[in-house]
C-alpha cells in the first residue's frame, strides 16, 4: 500500500540511545555549578589580593562579549555531544521506502445472501469489482485471502501477488459453493478466528482482518472469537455491502427466491450494527462499500495509510543516521571557543597613580 505523502519526505526523529539523553542535564547542572563556584573562588581571591573586591584596578579584566560566547558554546558542547552518542536517526518515507503498507487478510462473504439485488447487479458482483479496483491501486499491497460462509477457508497466504488474488475472485462466489443446511449461513465468527490464528502461527505484526460481508451471522461465537483475537492485536475492519431495506435472497439452484424452513421468502438486509460492534471492539473501522466502491478508498486513506506508516516508523530500515548534524555542531562550537579565547583576552585598562602629588623635595 502507497502512502501518499507530501514531496517533501515526511521527517520524524527517534534516538537508538535515548538514555543518554539524560547527560544533557547532568552536564548543564555541573557547569553552572562549576560557574558559580569559580565565580566564588575568584573574588575570594581578589579579596586575599586587594583587601577588597570592590577595587576596580584588582579584576582579571576579561572581555564580557567574549566571556558570554564562551559560556554559550560550553552550553551548546554539553547539549549537543550527548545528542550526537545517542544515535539520532531520521525517519525519511517516501516513494523507495521498503515498507509502504500493512499486511492484510480479506475476508470474503460466499454465503447465499450476497447474491440479493438491492446493490446492482448484486452484493457480490458490486463487492468483488470493487475490491478488484482496491487491489489494483495497492501497488506493494501484502494480501490474504479467506473466503467463507458458514466455514471459513485459507484460500491464499499473505502474498504481494495481488493479481493471483484478483484471480481467485473471479472463480469463487456464491455459485461455486456447496451448502447444507449447517453452512448456508454467513458465520463471521469462522472468519476472524482463521484470520487470527494465521496471524499467530506465522508471528505477523500488524493484524488486520477486512471482513467484506453484508454483516449477516448465523454463528454463535461471534464476539467470544472477537473479543479472543482482539486481545491479540488483531484489528477488525468492516466493508458493509447491502442496504438497510434489503432484498429478497435468490435461489441458487432452481431460481426463484429462497425459504426458510417456515416457507418464507428470505430476506436479507445489511446488519451494520453487527459489523460496527466487531469493529468497535478491535479497534477497527467500519465503512460502507458505497455506489461505486468508494468505502475501500475511504478505509485505505482513513485507516490503512495512518497504520502503514505507524508501521514503518518501528521500522528501522526507514531511519538514516543523523549523528553528524549534531557532531558537527559540537565541532563547530569547540572551534569557535578556541577562536574566541575569553581567557586569552584582557581589556586595556588604566591603574589609578598610589600619589596623586608629586613628593616633597628635601634639599
Amino acid at each position: 500500500m502507497d502512502l501518499e505523502i507530501a514531496p517533501a519526505e515526511a521527517t520524524a526523529m527517534r534516538f537508538a540511545h535515548p538514555t543518554l539523553l539524560l547527560l544533557i542535564p547532568v552536564l548543564i547542572a555541573l557547569i553552572l555549578a562549576t560557574r558559580i563556584l569559580q565565580a566564588r573562588r575568584d573574588r575570594r581571591r581578589i579579596a586575599d589580593f586587594s583587601g577588597s573586591t570592590d577595587r576596580p584596578w584588582s579584576a582579571p579584566g576579561w572581555v564580557p562579549w567574549r566571556q558570554r560566547v564562551d559560556y554559550v558554546m560550553v552550553m551548546a558542547l554539553a547539549i549537543l555531544l550527548p545528542l550526537a552518542l545517542a544515535r539520532p536517526l531520521a525517519f525519511r518515507m517516501n516513494e523507495q521506502s521498503e515498507l509502504r503498507g500493512v499486511p492484510y487478510m480479506i475476508a470474503l462473504d460466499l454465503s447465499r445472501s450476497m447474491l440479493a439485488t438491492d446493490v446492482r447487479p448484486n452484493r457480490w458482483f458490486a463487492a468483488t469489482n470493487a475490491l478488484s479496483r482496491f487491489l489494483d491501486s495497492g501497488r506493494a499491497d501484502r494480501v490474504g485471502l479467506i473466503t467463507f460462509s458458514g466455514v471459513a477457508y485459507l484460500n491464499a497466504p499473505l502474498s504481494f501477488d495481488t493479481r493471483a488474488i484478483q484471480a481467485m475472485l473471479r472463480y469463487a462466489s456464491p455459485y461455486t459453493v456447496e451448502m447444507d443446511g449447517e453452512t448456508a449461513g454467513s458465520n463471521l465468527g469462522s472468519a476472524i478466528e482463521r484470520a487470527g490464528r494465521y496471524f499467530q502461527t506465522n508471528n505477523i505484526q500488524p493484524r488486520v482482518v477486512i471482513l467484506v460481508t453484508d454483516g449477516e451471522d448465523s454463528g454463535e461465537q461471534l464476539l467470544e472469537f472477537t473479543r479472543r483475537w482482539a486481545r491479540q492485536g488483531v484489528k477488525v475492519c468492516a466493508v458493509g455491502v447491502g442496504t438497510r431495506g434489503g432484498s429478497k435472497v435468490p435461489r441458487i439452484q432452481w431460481g426463484g427466491v429462497a425459504k426458510n424452513n417456515s416457507g418464507q421468502e428470505v430476506v436479507s438486509r445489511l446488519n451494520e450494527a453487527n459489523l460496527k460492534r466487531i469493529t468497535a471492539l478491535t479497534g477497527g473501522r467500519y465503512v460502507p462499500l458505497g455506489d461505486q466502491g468508494e468505502g475501500f478508498t475511504t478505509l485505505r486513506q482513513e485507516f490503512l495509510a495512518p497504520l502503514a506508516e505507524s508501521a514503518a516508523r518501528e521500522d528501522t530500515k526507514n531511519y538514516i543516521e543523523a549523528y553528524p548534524v549534531p557532531l558537527s555542531l559540537a565541532i563547530a562550537a569547540l572551534i569557535t571557543q578556541v577562536i574566541i579565547g575569553a581567557r586569552r583576552h584582557q581589556r586595556p585598562r588604566s591603574l589609578s597613580a598610589i600619589r596623586t602629588t608629586p613628593p616633597p623635595v628635601v634639599p
